[in-house]
């Protein structure tokens, strides 16, 4: 009979444990900028000391698309996993307005490749975007201008 108090009394307490976490999860995603257009999980890596994945995200800024990396580090011990490094790609962030697809990546030896076509929405000028992300922070760039089509 006691147990039966218990268990009535505790009850209510998992739930509302249950509901506040949650709810604490649901406020972070109300932080989250309305500007991110695309998340895209691609490439695992892997450190000497660490592994997880790498996350693309593609957010829109005054009509042009910006693009930023970040490699998450998967939990160790039951801990969570955690975004380790969050890098803007410069080249084409930076006085560029430029709009794309996010690509997917291709695992290779020591990175994760990755290439998409972007045009530029001031001129329309096209050109191939490909990406070596190497470990966490850390990447190679190239930007090649695509020839016009003939009319």
């Amino acid at each position: 009979m006691l147990l039966r108090y218990l268990f009535a009394l505790f009850l209510p307490l998992a739930i509302v444990n249950q509901s506040y976490g949650e709810d604490l999860k649901l406020k972070e995603f109300y932080k989250m900028s309305p500007n991110i257009q695309t998340i895209k999980q691609m490439c695992p890596w892997r450190s000497t000391n660490a592994q997880g994945t790498i996350r693309l995200m593609q957010v829109e800024d005054k009509g042009a698309h910006r693009l930023y990396v970040q490699w998450l580090r998967q939990g160790i011990a039951g801990t969570e996993t955690m975004p380790i490094s969050t890098i803007g790609i410069e080249e084409i962030n930076d006085d560029h307005y430029y709009r794309f697809d996010l690509p997917e990546g291709r695992l290779m030896a020591g990175a994760c490749s990755v290439e998409t076509i972007m045009e530029d929405i001031l001129d329309e000028r096209r050109f191939r975007l490909t990406l070596y992300l190497l470990g966490p922070g850390k990447y190679e760039y190239n930007i090649a201008r695509l020839l016009d089509g003939g009319s």
